[in-house]
């Protein structure tokens, strides 16, 4: 009873007018344009005041134009009494999935009535700006992300379309920056442009743009090239499942080439043939360019004037009917058929020139060197020939391995001219030295007679190399034809004397490795750090011979020498070791920098490079020295050889929670060393941080700072914090640990593990507790057109910002203004007003009861 009369003098106070004429204004007071983000916790509160006379007042705030479903309500109320100067009311902003553009709405304030004498002051209108959301400018992306695959064109542009969709919003200008990479070549060498930008305006979902595809003239394999959306200007984001694809150009310019550049025959050689090539970069190469497809070139053959130039169809009949060679699809050779005429008309030698004409290549090839070919008919007529030593062996150094031949066939004896009859000439071998030992010693025979029958054109010098297991250095040999000794009525020109090698043998300059029997490893020493390293030498001992070997340090992890680093070793990391002659053990001392880290786990690589004679004599290439062994050595920094390296053994956040009533929680956090030798201390500290760093005190906690020791082979410690209960509420409290030093220098913090992040879990209530005010719970009897006031209050703590959802069932809209909203507590704030205004409809209504049932959802912020 007590609550109706209440409510019936409150009504009249409203409704009954004034005995004098009153004058007020109502209006907006403080800040009436805002600019929010889309957001189910985004509330704006906006200060409805009074000025003027003291009057009871009814405001009302409603929306203008159509409600776009974009506020949780789109009316609100406030009640003033003559007491009061301004009140607060909430608009809160309802989060949606469509993609919106900057979008303002106008509140308009407006009197439930004139009475009393107010009237409406300026500002009476609010504009709520809520920013873009749910992607409004776009998401970016590739229709499509699977390979594309083209070819590259021959003579002409070629373009790739790449197509680019805009999902989500369409609104405003996007650009849109792409760049290609990860070919094998840079991707400027094939496509054009190989970085850019797309702009979309603005409504636009679908974009295409255009890659170029150079014709480049170059023999290539697949190549497979990624377009990467790298960045997007105008609000729009890329979506990362759709940001690349891969263009691939299929292999193409197969490559056309003769399969050598020149041709020596002799003028009884009948029908000689040229190989042309399709796919091979080099003789016997892996096959590169595209090959299935038919690709075809003509050819021409260019004679001279002169006495060295052989003439078409007296020296040679060209035998094919069409001067165009055809490659079918997957055929990679085709040869070119001459007839060298045979006469008995004394020459010189005579050549002519078969070239590959560039422009009238054919199909998808294009012509490399050598794309012609010199053939060269040989001195003839003759009629019993001429005899000498192969040119072949004449044009490149023959030296032979005696440790791995036992017969050797690479010296041939030529007869050029004719080939009639049986032939013979002498021959003798010696040595082309000081070393007066007989040649049957390394090499038998020693002389002989070389029989040529009748038609044969050469012939083969076999010898026979003496195998020992006496270690000898090379050793220089001649050969000679005898002329007076021909018989058969040949003749012997030039050449008829050539050098040749037995190269060293037995490992005459040594056999090189790691010292299999003394120990390879990191030393410490009052006076310092150093790798100790021998090596030994096997076999012979001759010569002078550099060793080059390369010294990594390599941190913790696979043995990757791209991870080594330098700084460690005082001095580069490459070392060359001097064996002198005779000298087969030598031992290198390589020092480690006073001031260097050793990572305990960490490995010293060492990797033998190579092995050299300083000087040798003949100058020919040596069998010996070489290598015996392997490699590389691993040598692995262990505990007692390391510095320590001290750190958390995890750096992820700790989550504790305040222990219930006087009890106290203990956080326990573990250290490790890395390098165990010597006593190190360690010293920490903690520290709040964050917004609410002030509110922890030594009340929360019971240390704030300290120390750790690690005794002399100790590995493992602990930090303990104590976490003390109370009962003040209190939101998440970050406390910050950190390793500050440690009293060693050799002893360093771990990079990455020197600090912990300690959040004490929200306790005891911090955002409080939510009812309606005793004064409010009603029960309310109200005319339409007049308002009721409603308090919500906060118990318990007041240290966040929460919002709380309310509304009046069953059809509070219908029947009220701000029948439905959010209001905001802020931190500290404990009470909140909502006014209800029961609309005034016209039609004819009985007595209602709506129960304001008002679920109070509390949304923490």
């Amino acid at each position: 009873m007590h609550t109706i009369l209440t409510l019936a003098g409150l009504i009249l106070a409203l409704s009954i007018p004034s005995a004098r004429p009153e004058s007020a204004e109502l209006r907006f007071l403080g800040q009436t344009d805002f600019v929010v983000n889309e957001s189910s916790r985004t509330v704006v509160r906006l200060v409805v005041e009074r000025i003027g006379d003291p009057v009871n007042v009814t405001a009302l705030v409603l929306l203008e134009g159509d409600d776009t479903g974009d506020f949780e309500a789109t009316t609100a109320a406030a009640f003033l009494l003559s007491s009061e100067a301004s009140k607060t009311v909430f608009i809160a902003v309802r989060d949606d999935e469509l993609p919106e553009a900057d979008e303002t709405f106008v509140f308009n304030l407006r009197l439930q009535s004139s009475s009393n004498g107010v009237r409406l002051g300026t500002p009476n209108r609010a504009t709520i700006t809520i920013l873009s959301n749910d992607n409004a400018f776009g998401i970016i992306s590739f229709n499509s992300t699977e390979q594309i695959i083209v070819d590259e064109p021959r003579g002409r542009n070629q373009y790739v379309p790449l197509s680019l969709v805009r999902e989500k919003g369409t609104y405003g200008t996007v650009t849109v920056n792409f760049e290609i990479s990860e070919g094998p070549n840079p991707a400027l060498e094939d496509l054009s442009p190989d970085r850019g930008n797309i702009t979309i305006p603005p409504g636009q979902a679908l974009v295409v743009f255009s890659i170029l595809i150079q014709d480049d003239q170059i023999p290539e394999d697949d190549e497979v090239f990624t377009v990467r959306l790298t960045g997007v200007a105008g609000g729009a984001v890329l979506n990362p499942n759709g940001s690349s694809v891969e263009l691939k150009i299929r292999r193409n310019d197969s490559p056309l080439r003769f399969s050598q550049s020149q041709m020596a025959v002799a003028e009884t050689a009948g029908v000689i043939s040229l190989t042309i090539t399709r796919g091979h970069l080099a003789d016997h190469g892996h096959l590169v360019g595209s090959d299935d497809t038919e690709v075809s070139v003509d050819y021409v053959v260019v004679s001279g004037d002169g006495a060295g130039s052989a003439t078409p169809a007296v020296d040679f009949v060209d035998l094919q009917a069409v001067r165009t060679v055809t490659f079918p699809p997957w055929v990679y050779e085709a040869r070119l058929l001459f007839n060298v005429s045979d006469d008995e008309v004394p020459e010189i030698a005579e050549s002519f020139h078969v070239v590959l004409l560039e422009e009238t290549v054919r199909g998808d090839a294009v012509l490399i060197p050598p794309n012609a070919v010199l053939v060269t008919i040989e001195p003839n007529d003759k009629p019993h020939g001429v005899l000498s030593i192969s040119g072949s062996p004449l044009n490149q150094l023959i030296s032979i391995n005696e440790d791995m031949t036992d017969r050797f066939e690479g010296i041939s004896i030529v007869r050029n001219g004719g080939n009639y009859g049986d032939i013979s000439v002498n021959w003798t071998i010696i040595r082309n030295s000081s070393d007066r030992s007989p040649v049957s010693d390394d090499l038998s025979p020693e002389a002989g007679t070389l029989w040529l029958t009748a038609g044969q054109m050469s012939a083969v010098l076999p010898l026979n190399i003496t195998a020992d297991e006496l270690p000898e250095e090379a050793e220089a040999f001649v050969l000679r034809l005898l002329p007076d000794t021909v018989q058969g009525g040949a003749e012997v020109d030039e050449p008829m004397e050539m050098m040749f090698y037995l190269q060293d043998s037995d490992d005459v300059y040594g056999l090189f490795r790691f010292h299999p029997e003394e120990n390879q490893n990191i030393q410490s020493q009052p006076n310092g750090r150093f790798l100790s390293l021998s090596f030994l030498r096997e076999g012979g001992t001759l010569g002078e011979v550099a060793l080059a070997l390369t010294a990594l340090y390599i941190p913790a992890g696979p043995v990757d020498p791209g991870l080594a680093r330098d700084g460690v070793l005082n001095g580069s990391r490459s070392t060359t070791v001097l064996f002198s002659q005779g000298q087969d053990l030598t031992r290198l001392t390589l020092p480690i920098r006073n001031d260097a880290f050793l990572q305990n786990g960490a490995h010293f690589l060492i990797q033998l490079d190579s092995v050299a004679l300083v000087s040798i004599s003949p100058a020919i290439p040596s069998v010996s020295p070489r290598f015996g062994g392997a490699l590389n050595l691993t040598l692995t920094v262990t505990p007692d050889i390391a510095n320590g390296e001290i750190g958390f053994t995890s750096n992820t956040t700790v989550v504790v929670y305040e222990p219930e009533d006087t009890n106290t929680s203990t956080v326990t956090l573990s250290l490790r060393r890395d390098g165990t030798d010597g006593k190190a201390m360690v010293f920490w500290s903690l520290r709040p941080i964050g917004d609410n760093q002030a509110d922890i005190t030594p009340d929360d906690l019971e240390t704030l700072s300290g120390s750790v020791v690690f005794l002399t082979g100790q590995s493992d410690a602990v930090i303990n914090v104590t976490v003390m209960a109370d009962d003040i509420p209190e939101v998440n409290e970050t406390l910050f640990l950190t390793l500050d030093r440690v009293n060693v220098e050799n002893q360093i913090l771990k990079p990455g593990f020197t600090s912990r992040e300690i959040v004490i879990v929200e306790n005891d209530d911090p955002g409080g507790v939510f009812e309606f005010s005793p004064f409010s719970r009603g029960p309310w009897y109200i005319n339409e057109g007049e308002a009721v006031e409603l308090r919500v209050i906060r118990a318990q703590g007041q240290l966040l910002k929460q919002l709380v959802r309310y509304v009046l069932m069953p059809s509070g809209n219908a029947e009220f203004y701000g029948a439905t909203g959010i209001l905001e507590f802020k931190p500290g704030e404990r009470e909140v007003l909502v006014a209800l205004v029961a609309r005034p409809d016209g039609v004819p209504e009985v007595l209602g009861t709506v129960p304001l049932k008002c679920p109070c959802v509390c949304v923490c912020v």
